[in-house]
């Protein structure tokens, strides 16, 4: 019996061919590929070795073997789980069917508790490892609690599983793509807990290797748990519900191609860092080359895909009919394979974070380069401001990105014959060019050293750079720019962006009492808690503060100055008082840091052995009289736009908040 349809276009469902055999599935082959070469790359990588190994421990074979195939099984489930919420936010359409998006999320809530149930064994083995006690009989109650409460690797291992259980009981609550997207973040950002506390936080340039990480988790996770979803869903047809199955294998074969990338890019980055430069001699040098190979082998199943599986999904030109199963039969064939060749590069890259670094040589580190990311920089200077770069490797990417995506829009419009104001443009770049200079310039440097430079940073990225941002108005770029027509294949990017707007979380995030609260406690509560000092000790958590201070000032000054739309924003009467508020706590802030006879972090500022400039205490208070001058011109600028226009048109006390403007999201 052939395959047949209704048509290929959005809401019109695939048809599984009645009686026909499904094609082999690939699961049992990339189990027992995956085990073999977790076990190869193990005892490969020295982790069975009876000698004390730097990072490792003396554990026996069994809970070292345990623990690595515990946290293949982690990275296995976790991929899948993504697939499946990726599959139910992205690849449906919005007006799916709430029955079929169900369908999605429990299968995603059955990974998601095999991701949790793999977590927890994670942590047993990993308890075991570090105190040296077998698995099964010596892990105590006082162990565990020491390990997940006091230590960083068992704290981060506990928001993992909390992450895992979270998905897989919220996937059972939630039958909207809107809330699988929620789900899918939530996700992603479980299973990056143990970047931040493994081997990548030990090295001088520890911010690169731990955001080469991130984005290599994250980029691995979408692309492997998408391809199986794929193949489950070729296997299949019906499970694609209302999106059309090639058009799904057509979207996911651009997200496929941009995840090979960014794993390309960062795997690179990454090992370069960890050997220090180009060193393949030691086994760690052996694994990343192998490792390379693998990922040459799956960029060339993608290649294979597009040229010979993708075309044969098409439907027959001049028909609605859909392809005959013998070219979904071809394509799940190719990902068959492509999946057992995954699951064997992710037991060679978990075995790969089993296996130590080359140890640098002794008498060869510097401590203070070692603790700052670079080398302790000479006294401050304009030239030295302006010329002594170190690029931000979260920031620095979020730029470049910014800048050619706004590129792109105007362009596209420009193509459409629809202009776009050139202050726009200038504002725009504008902001992302003050954001570059904060984060990757002398000024970057400086604020590792310097209190005062610091402020100087903060302020930038909070005021500064979120004003000149959000009058590029790049919500409504989008929003004219990405075409309206509705994808085969699932949400469009459009439709993915309203639906973002229109969330409860914007909606928080916007609110004209928590953005100000929020933006208030991102300059007192960073300052005056612990988070200062850790994030100067931890470069990759001071990458993370700055996108923070930005987010903040974004979310705060949407509302106020912002020209995109937004479901909710406060009536003209009430952005004066909204901009005004946060005055009185950068004038406080201020005094209290020149008054403090005590230096904030003083454990950091005091130890780096600067020997020009001001002491730390005076420069401390410098920075306190900068934040509070500059503080208040740039809450007057804040000030100045919403207090005009109240002046033009006078305090409409009795306007209303304007409910069009919902309805504007999608008129744009």
């Amino acid at each position: 019996m052939t395959d047949t349809t209704q048509g290929t276009g959005r809401g019109a469902p695939l048809a599984a061919p009645g009686g026909a055999a499904r094609p082999a599935a690939p699961w049992a082959g990339a189990v027992v590929a995956s085990l073999v070469v977790l076990a190869l790359v193990v005892r490969f990588g020295g982790a069975f070795s009876a000698e004390a190994v730097p990072g490792l421990t003396r554990s026996g074979a069994l809970t070292k073997g345990g623990l690595a195939i515990a946290e293949l099984a982690a990275h296995l489930c976790s991929a899948v789980a993504a697939g499946w919420l990726l599959l139910a936010a992205v690849f449906l359409p919005g007006d799916a069917p709430a029955a079929l998006v169900r369908r999605h999320l429990r299968a995603a809530a059955l990974w998601a508790a095999a991701w949790a149930v793999a977590a927890l064994a994670v942590v047993m083995f990993s308890a075991a490892d570090l105190f040296g006690v077998p698995v099964t009989t010596g892990v105590t109650g006082n162990m565990l609690r020491t390990f997940l409460l006091e230590l960083p690797q068992g704290r981060a291992l506990l928001l993992v599983a909390l992450a895992a259980v979270a998905v897989a009981v919220l996937a059972q609550l939630t039958s909207t793509p809107s809330g699988a997207a929620g789900l899918l973040l939530v996700a992603l950002a479980g299973v990056l807990p143990p970047v931040f506390t493994g081997h990548a936080t030990a090295m001088a340039y520890h911010a690169w290797a731990v955001y080469s990480l991130v984005a290599h988790v994250l980029a691995a996770a979408l692309w492997v748990g998408g391809l199986v979803v794929l193949v489950a869903v070729g296997r299949d047809p019906d499970r694609a519900g209302a999106g059309s199955f090639p058009a799904v294998v057509g979207r996911y074969s651009a997200l496929a191609g941009a995840c090979f990338a960014v794993v390309t890019v960062s795997g690179l980055v990454n090992a370069w860092v960890r050997l220090g430069g180009f060193d393949v001699g030691s086994r760690y040098g052996a694994l990343v080359v192998a490792k390379a190979a693998a990922l040459v082998a799956l960029g060339g199943f993608g290649w294979w895909h597009r040229r010979v599986s993708v075309p044969g999904l098409r439907p027959v030109p001049g028909t609605e009919a859909s392809p005959d199963r013998r070219g979904r039969h071809v394509f799940v064939r190719i990902a068959a394979v492509e999946v057992v060749v995954m699951a064997a590069t992710m037991a060679l890259a978990t075995g790969l974070s089993r296996t130590p670094p080359p140890e640098v040589p002794q008498g060869t580190l510097d401590l203070v380069a070692l603790k700052l990311g670079f080398p302790l920089p000479g006294p401050a200077s304009w030239e030295a401001f302006l010329l002594n770069w170190r690029p931000d490797p979260l920031l620095l990417p979020l730029v470049l990105l910014g800048a050619v995506l706004y590129g792109a829009g105007v362009r596209r419009l420009r193509r459409a014959g629809r202009s776009w104001p050139v202050p726009r443009v200038v504002a725009w770049y504008g902001g992302l060019a003050v954001m570059l200079v904060a984060t990757s310039g002398g000024l970057a440097r400086y604020s590792m050293v310097l209190f005062s430079a610091h402020v100087v940073q903060h302020l930038l990225l909070s005021a500064l750079v979120p004003m000149l941002l959000l009058a590029g108005a790049p919500v409504t770029l989008a929003l004219r720019a990405l075409p309206r027509r509705p994808g085969a294949g699932g949400r469009t990017a459009r439709e993915l962006l309203v639906a973002a707007l229109r969330s409860r979380a914007m909606a928080a995030a916007c609110h004209p009492v928590v953005a100000p609260l929020v933006f208030v406690a991102s300059l007192h509560g960073f300052y005056f808690s612990p988070l200062l000092e850790t994030s100067l000790r931890d470069h990759a958590v001071h990458s993370a503060a700055m996108a923070v201070f930005v987010m903040a000032g974004l979310a705060y000054l949407w509302p106020v100055t912002g020209v995109d739309p937004l479901p909710r924003r406060p009536p003209p009467w009430a952005r004066f008082p909204l901009a005004a508020v946060v005055v009185p706590f950068h004038t406080v802030f201020g005094v209290l840091v020149v008054g403090s006879g005590e230096v904030l972090a003083a454990a950091w500022f005091t130890r780096l052995g600067r020997t020009w400039g001001s002491s730390p205490l005076a420069d401390q208070r410098l920075g306190g009289g900068l934040l509070w001058a500059l503080g208040v011109i740039a809450a007057l600028a804040v000030i100045a736009a919403p207090a005009r226009r109240w002046l033009r048109d006078g305090p409409p006390a009795h306007r209303a908040v304007p409910r069009a403007a919902a309805a504007q999201l999608t008129e744009e």
